[in-house]
């Protein structure tokens, strides 16, 4: 064998051996280590597994929120905890780090809400109590939604309703927000039936856009011929109907509230038994000032008309009613004075609408459901027939003026005409003018009535009855009692001396009363209801001794023996 061969067989047996002496340096001691690391990755991995989702959410200001002691609840259950808090890179705001429990992690979305949780009077509650003794927290809504989130801009004030999908999300319009406030109270039927969630100004300004919320069941009830109205504070009004005092809850009264009712806009709606239309989330509706607001009628079509008066017309307001017959047809629109330089006239045109859908006309069977109201051929007829306006006064209280339509056929004849534009009804002075009027009348014809003369022929009756028929009365009762008393005389000498006489003296007494009566009494009579009563005595005392004389000449005998 060569050397060569020797000394590659050397180095290969060296080489296993260096092979087999490392191989055999590995020590069991590096067993723990790795075994601890690999429990140590396993527990880092299930703490991270199990850990809850980290979150940030933004705040104008964080008060009473403390790292590591304030919580975040959910229907008064700890879901959370705070683990720091810090400004926001540019100091406006303050970021709340908080962890929120692994459970709710699919609850983090865009719907999700935070706030922070005080003590505080809220519309109609109090809420927040319990932070008196603990320390405010930061309450939590979550929702799912379409993508996960872990930030979030927490709100100013508590959600008055979280879950708006149990109901009915709605915009009410008005022209101010009034008393209204978020958390505000909404009654149906003076039951509570949801709240106001917000409300912000219109783009132009010139509204005021209320959202509110309307829970289950009580959202059924709303359609599209729903009306809202606010129902704030106490209400008082006087009119022609009286006073009205309307009056809802305390928490109304206080903090503002609103109401909505279902209504029948009309009597074309009820005979056509229209099934009311269902409404969506988000429709707009009309925020009316009071119940009596909302009841009043919308109609779509309208005729406008001239009336012109020359009287007075105090008392009369802008939306002043319009009657025919004590039926509300229309209102008044506007009105102003309107003056003549060449006669120096004036006078007051007044312009008025009437809904022509307020009337419905009847065939023989039933109500005309098509039927489109009166127009002005119809209104024609009626004014051949005597319409006229006229205006009155509601109440004598509040001196208010209506204008009312109504027949009057003593007027002269008039035609419906036309004047720039517009149609022009006649009219009938007012019922204070045509009051006045008589009242006028009246004067002057009292004014024609001689009283001096009427005084003197009843002096002149007056001294006639106190020197002619009272002295004979007098003497025709002294004879008469004399003759009574006087029992000795005969019934020859009574029927011969004392009958004719008392005959006599009746006739004459008949004889003056008459006279008195047609010379002033009979045409007078309203001026002197003494001197009537007077006569009226005299009549009956002549009637009595007419009698007593009758009876005397059919039983003389009586005067001695007794009646």
């Amino acid at each position: 064998m060569s050397n060569g061969a020797v000394d590659d067989s050397l180095e290969l047996q060296t080489k296993e051996a260096v092979w087999i002496s490392k191989k055999k340096r590995f020590s069991t001691v590096w067993i723990v280590p790795i075994v601890a690391l690999l429990i140590g990755l396993i527990l880092i991995i299930n703490d991270r597994n199990n850990r809850g989702a980290i979150v940030e959410i933004s705040f104008k200001s964080a008060a009473g929120i403390m790292a590591e002691k304030s919580i975040i609840k959910y229907k008064d259950i700890e879901v959370g905890k705070v683990l720091a808090v810090d400004f926001a890179p540019d100091l406006k705001s303050v970021i709340v780090k908080a962890e929120i429990k692994k459970s709710l992690k699919d609850y983090l979305s865009e719907n999700t809400k935070f706030w922070i949780v005080h003590a505080r009077l809220g519309a109609d509650s109090v809420e927040g109590l319990d932070t008196l003794l603990s320390g405010s927290y930061i309450g939590m809504y979550p929702a799912k939604g379409k993508k996960r989130k872990k930030q979030f801009e927490g709100l100013k004030e508590p959600p008055v309703v979280v879950d708006l999908s149990n109901g009915l999300r709605l915009t009410l319009e008005a022209k101010s927000r009034g008393s209204i406030q978020v958390g505000s109270p909404i009654y149906y039927k003076k039951m509570k039936a949801g709240s106001v969630i917000g409300y912000h100004l219109s783009d132009d300004g010139t509204k005021v856009f209320i959202d509110i919320f309307i829970q289950n069941p009580y959202s059924k009830l709303v359609t599209k011929a729903t009306k809202f109205w606010e129902s704030s504070g106490i209400r008082a009004s006087i009119s022609g109907d009286g006073v009205d005092i309307t009056t809802e809850s305390l928490t109304a009264m206080l903090s503002g509230g609103i109401s909505f009712g279902n209504f029948s806009t009309s009597a074309k709606n009820v005979i056509s038994q229209k099934a009311p239309e269902e409404v969506q989330n988000n429709t707009h509706f009309v925020l009316y000032s009071d119940q009596k607001s909302a009841k009043k009628v919308k109609y779509t079509k309208e005729l406008y008309f001239w009336l012109y008066f020359s009287d007075s017309i105090r008392g009369l307001k802008e939306g002043a009613p319009v009657e025919f017959r004590g039926v509300k047809i229309g209102e008044v629109v506007d009105f102003f004075l309107v003056g003549d330089k060449k006669d120096a006239e004036f006078k007051i045109p007044i312009l008025i609408k009437i809904e022509p859908e307020r009337f419905l006309f009847a065939d023989e069977k039933s109500i005309k459901k098509e039927s489109q109201g009166i127009d002005i051929i119809v209104l024609r007829k009626l004014v051949k027939k005597g319409l006229r306006a006229q205006l009155q006064t509601i109440s004598l209280l509040t001196g208010e003026l209506f204008v009312n339509l109504d027949f009057h056929k003593d007027s002269p004849e008039a035609n419906i005409t036309q004047e720039k534009g517009l149609y022009v009804l006649p009219t009938v002075p007012a019922t204070i003018e045509t009051l006045k009027s008589d009242i006028q009348t009246l004067l002057d014809r009292l004014a024609r009535v001689p009283f001096e003369e009427i005084g003197k022929n009843l002096n002149n009756s007056i001294e006639m009855v106190n020197n002619e028929v009272i002295p004979e009365i007098s003497k025709g009762l002294k004879d008469v009692d004399n003759l009574i008393k006087n029992s000795n005389i005969t019934l020859e000498d009574f029927k011969k001396d004392i009958l004719p006489k008392l005959d006599t003296f009746v006739a004459n007494l008949n004889s003056s009363i008459d006279q008195i009566k047609r010379s002033y009494i009979n045409k007078n009579s309203r001026f002197n209801t003494k001197i009537l009563r007077l006569l009226d005595e005299i009549t009956r005392t002549t009637k009595s001794i007419k009698s007593l004389v009758d009876y005397l000449q059919r039983h003389p005998d009586s005067i001695l023996k007794g009646k």
